[in-house]
């Protein structure tokens, strides 16, 4: 009986274990998409105090910020994306 009882707490336990697993692959295989989008919208936070520069990278920003949302599966890279887009929306609103 314990044994059983072992054996099916290892395997709850595993579970988990894979549970987390999978997430951290899924973060791993975001992280190049991610970056991609962290570029583009960071040089759009950099010309920030140049309207000049700064405008005609937001539309790219959007676009890579989007692309990304549709090719990420972790939450946690959805989270970097909404930041990222917060970042950009503030620049937008300062260079209309």
């Amino acid at each position: 009986m314990k044994r059983m009882l072992v054996a099916l707490g290892l395997s709850v336990a595993c579970l988990g274990c894979e549970e987390k697993q999978k997430a951290m692959e899924n973060l791993a295989a975001d992280n190049q998409v991610v970056k991609a989008a962290s570029a583009a919208a960071n040089a759009v936070v950099r010309n920030a105090t140049d309207c000049e520069q700064a405008k005609p990278l937001i539309p790219e920003a959007y676009k890579q910020i989007e692309e990304a949302r549709q090719n990420t599966k972790a939450v946690a890279s959805h989270q970097i994306l909404d930041t990222l887009k917060t970042q950009v929306d503030r620049v937008a609103q300062l260079c209309p």
